[in-house]
């Protein structure tokens, strides 16, 4: 009586180990696709907040992107009466950058550092969000090494600094069709008022000066 009962038993135990099988299986599949759907839900949320930190105030264009359309070089779908729209905001932007790539010299310099290259696109922020900005290498270095070189340097030398810091800022502006109206060193760099010079006869009379007055009237 007990042989026949040897094969229901081995069945038995096929079939609860084939059930506990499948049923890992489906466990397994069904966390997997949970990570998917968690992963996918969150990168969408990412994207949402990036985009809403931006400032689409520039037609969704930033970095080099929109120094280019800035240049000239329309990006495809965009007409120039598109880019003209942007130009006294970008003119604006241009002016922030320029003021923090210097800045940053300065207090680089200040701070006893080493001189380095500046970060290139910079993040502005602006009242819209922020926007990434960038401007050609060489114009971003030549900005930073006025400003960090003008720490320690003597009125003669601020002379040139000024000078290597307007040229820069005027091949900025002149690059991206805009008029720069007043020198930016006038504003980073202003140079020392002029020495009033006393004249004689403004000065103070000595204190003896009444008394040979009066012995040359008797």
């Amino acid at each position: 009586m007990q042989e026949p009962m040897t094969p229901i038993i081995l069945l038995t135990v096929l079939l609860g180990t084939a059930a506990t099988i499948i049923l890992l299986i489906y466990l397994i599949d069904r966390i997997n696709r949970l990570e998917r759907l968690t992963f996918s839900d969150a990168r969408p949320a990412a994207e949402q907040n990036a985009e809403s930190a931006a400032d689409n105030s520039f037609l969704g264009l930033s970095g080099q992107l929109l120094w280019d359309a800035m240049e000239g070089k329309s990006p495809e779908g965009f007409n120039e009466n598109d880019l003209i729209t942007l130009k006294p905001r970008y003119e604006r932007l241009l002016q922030t950058h320029i003021e923090r790539i210097f800045d940053e010299g300065v207090k680089d310099a200040r701070q006893g550092a080493k001189a380095k290259r500046p970060r290139i696109p910079l993040e502005i922020k602006t009242l819209r969000g922020s926007v990434n900005s960038w401007m050609p290498p060489q114009h971003a270095s030549a900005i930073y090494n006025a400003g960090f070189q003008s720490v320690n340097a003597a009125e003669p030398e601020l002379s040139v600094i000024r000078d290597g810091l307007d040229n820069a800022a005027n091949l900025l502006y002149s690059r991206t069709n805009l008029e720069l109206q007043t020198p930016f060193s006038s504003a980073l760099l202003p140079s020392p008022g002029p020495v009033e010079e006393t004249l004689l006869e403004d000065l103070p009379p000595l204190p003896d000066e009444p008394a040979a007055n009066e012995n040359s009237s008797k």
